[in-house]
């Protein structure tokens, strides 16, 4: 299952996704992944959770494309069979991209969430009502 928090920059999606991390550590049965771009949530952040920086998928100055972050996902679920949740804050801004181009990305997402029974939120910095038809039926 895919989950998207979305709304425009600034209303709130990184407090929200972070509270959702945190409060679902009290119910879990299997581990929490919290995959942004910085560290500085990493003390907002219970330390069930397992944060990840993927700004370690950076070479140099070249951005990370869809293809090696789908790998990191892809790598971290089969590494770690007992990842339940995996929390993306900001995806499109890890890629350096708008969510209008990410078509591929989340159709993949939600591919790897179903075969792998893993739940996958992530914010997206836009309006509901501003969502392209393909993000719609998440």
């Amino acid at each position: 299952m895919i989950q998207l928090i979305t709304g425009a920059k600034g209303t709130g999606k990184t407090k929200q996704i972070i509270d959702m991390a945190n409060e679902n550590v009290q119910t879990a049965t299997g581990n929490i992944v919290f995959v942004t771009d910085t560290d500085k949530y990493m003390f907002t952040i219970r330390p069930q959770v397992r944060i990840v920086n993927a700004s370690v998928l950076k070479r140099g100055e070249a951005d990370i494309t869809e293809d090696s972050l789908i790998g990191f996902v892809k790598g971290l679920l089969a590494g770690n069979h007992d990842i339940e949740a995996l929390y993306i804050d900001g995806a499109h801004r890890i890629l350096n991209t708008t969510v209008l181009s990410m078509k591929e990305f989340f159709a993949e997402m939600f591919k790897v969430a179903k075969s792998t029974d893993t739940k996958i939120v992530l914010t997206v910095s836009e309006e509901e009502q501003n969502l392209p038809e393909f993000m719609r039926r998440y």
